[in-house]
């Protein structure tokens, strides 16, 4: 197994898709509208759903079967393994989600790059105890991925589908909104745009916003701009935890 502390890696990658810290995940949606903060600057609400909106691609999967035998380690963090049906089964929660396109080797590369930063900051969440996750809010995430599928019969299917019983998924989505609370929590409170950085951008791009004013150019500028600078703090984040930890890597 390689040792790649010192190498991070930032994944995602085709035309209809996002890239992100955290794997493939289908074309983001404009991010929530930012809110105004002291000074005028622009400040994001919830923007951490809007650039990662396939988290569950992230998360590692529990196995289905206890004491099931391991198939084989294609990653570990901090010791924690990363199985290659680990990185399977991610691939496939999300192609029945309809979330990235099928692919072969080169998306499980990336679903594992995923995994592996989705656990650097699961361990980082759990450890510092910022956020707390209540049974209410991880049924609500259940319910949310119901109506997402679209009738309970496709929900057990999916389970079905792959090895899992109720309580391993909901225990994996309340890991997902964990890693979310805590990135907006530890990264997204510190990310601003000030209206000098957004009149800037706007004087910057004239052929872009050709005819328009700069006070109704504003909002979507800001959101944009916070966007990024949100994606930017991420990776850089992801970077410091990488640096700090045991990340160690075999082929797929």
């Amino acid at each position: 197994m390689t040792n790649r502390r010192k190498s991070v890696v930032f994944i995602g990658s085709g035309k209809s898709a996002t890239r992100t810290p955290f794997g493939r995940s289908v074309r983001r949606r404009s991010a929530h509208s930012p809110r105004r903060g002291n000074g005028g600057e622009m400040k994001p609400v919830r923007v951490w759903r809007a650039m990662l909106p396939v988290f569950l691609l992230s998360v590692v999967l529990p196995s289905a079967v206890s004491g099931e035998l391991i198939d084989r380690i294609v990653a570990s963090v901090n010791n924690e393994v990363i199985t290659l049906r680990d990185v399977r089964r991610a691939v496939a929660f999300n192609e029945a989600l309809g979330a990235v396109s099928k692919g072969g080797k080169q998306l499980e590369k990336e679903t594992l790059e995923g995994l592996i930063n989705s656990k650097l900051v699961l361990l980082e969440a759990r450890r510092l105890m910022l956020v707390k996750i209540t049974e209410e809010e991880a049924a609500a995430e259940v319910a949310a991925l119901k109506k997402r599928l679209g009738s309970e019969q496709k929900y057990h299917a999916v389970l079905d589908a792959l090895g899992m019983d109720a309580k391993a998924l909901s225990r994996m989505l309340e890991e997902r909104v964990l890693v979310e609370r805590f990135l907006e929590k530890k990264v997204g409170l510190f990310v601003r745009v000030s209206r000098e950085e957004a009149r800037k951008y706007f004087n910057d791009h004239p052929r872009e916003f050709q005819g328009m004013r700069f006070q109704r150019a504003h909002k979507k500028i800001a959101a944009r701009l916070l966007d990024r600078k949100a994606d930017q703090q991420v990776r850089q984040y992801l970077g410091e935890l990488r640096n700090r930890a045991d990340v160690r890597e075999n082929r797929l």
